[in-house]
């Protein structure tokens, strides 16, 4: 690996990397618009110039491969005065609309002008060139062509990403701008993906656009949960509400991006009314309020009633493809331990054989549950029954009596929804005892014999296991609402209730015994699961 001096510092580059990148990974940085580590070199910004021996000329970093023995400097006054030209020269004819721009606060004009610029422009407001504002290119995006520095960032992205080639240049010398062949919406299912990688303010979010600065957001490391493959997400959050997700970068994940249906998925959260206590029916039939110390002991209870009196194959695990890692080791090992059930499932529609299946060629895949591997992994596919059918007909011939179920709403919508859901209120309405775990009210939960509140995404912490085996974190962006709880305590709950000695009170010690517990997670860190996550090996 070629070793190269930058700004008096020894740098150990990987082979073929440029200068900039090498800077990159050694935590050095250099001012740059149009380069980004997911889309081809353009080199057409002229920001990340630098100095290296032995050159006659400044040299654009993007551009200029590292090699053994190279010295560069990034941070004298000649290269400073450069950029500071550069810059000058972009702000010639950008339009003074900070105080209204959704760019205000992770622009890099802004940023870069406070350390490189403040300088006083030589044009007249008269004399700038004026171009068009609020171009609407269809459901996600907004253009302002009077705010674009020409990074072609978006461009490549549509040339090389998406392959769908909409967005251009159009005229020339100061008039060039971007847009699309006679504004024609940007329709493909990844056009989000060019807000996120806009240096400054000429393409806007059209849902998130005047919502919130980012400036009063907090952000929180997440995954997408709307598909097998779990994109690095960042979840930006105030008081109790999201205001917008962004991909987080994964190389080897998702790189930089995420589908559209996925970056809006959140707002279905909104749309659902919560479940705010544990409920019990009485012996009228009705559903009442109970506490969870009651819950926990009753249906501990009434499970090893059940189990012993009709033997311990009529209990059924029945869990969910999109519940956390810790929920379903703990849910496993409760059922399996406490009550000696045999029967585990989650299957409502072969996820097993779509997991791995693509529904794009760039990230999308046909499961629409986040962790339909680890549920696989943490046995929950039983040969025996082979779905919830199978678990239906066990139930109505009288072979299950009684079953512990979470389920999930899915967050990106599909046709046949529904009828999964119906195949979920079937399997209850078939059984003796049925004890119902969810976040969101449904008419058929009314049947259930015990209804228990758990937290949505966003509101826990826990870990997924992606269609490649690779376990990432999502962290929690906010509380969850009435007495819900992160499933993982309630089968902490009901493992206490039930007599075992270990009480687990974090989700950080869930997830240490199930790296002690459980072969495939055993080298495994915490700390990899936060960063890109790491592959789950038999």
């Amino acid at each position: 690996m070629p070793k190269f001096t930058l700004n008096d510092q020894e740098i150990e580059a990987k082979p073929g990397q440029t200068i900039i990148q090498a800077a990159i990974d050694h935590g050095i940085s250099i001012p740059h618009y149009c380069y980004h580590p997911d889309l081809p070199i353009d080199g057409n910004c002229r920001m990340c110039l630098v100095e290296v021996e032995k050159m006659p000329k400044l040299t654009p970093a993007c551009t200029t491969l590292a090699s053994e023995g190279m010295i560069a400097r990034s941070n004298n006054d000649r290269v400073k005065e450069a950029v500071r030209g550069v810059l000058e020269f972009l702000l010639i004819n950008h339009p003074v609309d900070c105080p209204v721009c959704d760019q205000a606060g992770e622009c890099r004009l802004q940023d870069y002008y406070m350390v490189y610029g403040l300088h006083t422009s030589e044009i007249p407001l008269d004399m700038k060139v004026r171009k068009r504002k609020v171009v609407d290119l269809g459901e996600m995006v907004v253009l302002d062509q009077e705010r674009c520095i020409l990074c072609s960032r978006c461009v490549r992205f549509f040339d090389h990403v998406t392959g769908t080639g909409e967005m251009q240049f159009f005229g020339r010398g100061d008039h060039n701008s971007i847009g699309t062949f006679e504004d024609r919406p940007l329709t493909n299912p990844y056009s989000g993906n060019v807000v996120d990688i806009c240096p400054v303010g000429a393409l806007t979010s059209r849902d998130f656009r005047f919502k919130a600065r980012v400036w009063f957001l907090h952000s929180t490391d997440s995954i997408c949960v709307g598909c097998s493959t779990g994109c690095s997400t960042r979840v930006d959050h105030r008081d109790g509400t999201i205001f917008r997700m962004i991909a987080r970068r994964n190389p080897e994940v998702n790189k930089s991006w995420m589908c559209d249906e996925g970056r809006l998925s959140f707002h279905r959260l909104q749309q659902w009314e919560r479940i705010a206590r544990p409920m019990r029916k009485s012996v009228d039939g009705m559903q009442a309020p109970i506490t969870w110390e009651e819950a926990f002991i009753s249906v501990d209870s009434n499970l090893k009633e059940i189990a012993s009196k009709h033997g311990r194959e009529s209990v059924l695990g029945f869990a969910s493809a999109s519940a956390t890692n810790e929920a379903l080791f703990l849910f496993n090992r409760y059922m399996s331990e406490k009550i000696g059930a045999t029967h585990f499932e989650f299957r409502l529609d072969g996820e097993d054989r779509t997991v791995t299946e693509k529904e794009d060629e760039i990230l999308r895949r046909l499961d629409k549950n986040p962790n339909t591997t680890g549920a696989i992994k943490l046995g929950f596919a039983n040969e025996h029954l082979g779905g919830i059918r199978g678990a239906i007909e066990a139930a109505r011939s009288g072979k299950l009596k009684a079953a512990v179920i979470i389920y999930f709403k899915p967050l990106i919508a599909r046709a046949g929804d529904d009828e999964k859901e119906a195949l979920i209120a079937d399997l209850v309405n078939a059984l003796e005892y049925s004890v119902v775990i969810a976040p969101y009210k449904a008419n058929w939960q009314k049947a259930a014999s015990v209804l228990l509140p758990v937290a949505a995404w966003t509101e826990e912490e826990g870990t997924y296991t992606n269609y490649q085996g690779r376990v990432q974190f999502a962290g929690q962006a906010m509380l969850a609402e009435g007495d819900a709880m992160p499933a993982w305590e309630v089968f902490a709950g009901l493992l206490y209730a039930s007599g075992e000695s270990r009480l687990w009170l974090s989700f950080d010690e869930v997830f240490q015994s199930m790296k002690e517990s459980v072969t495939i997670f055993h080298n495994i860190t915490l700390e990899q699961a936060r960063r890109e996550g790491a592959l789950a090996t038999e």
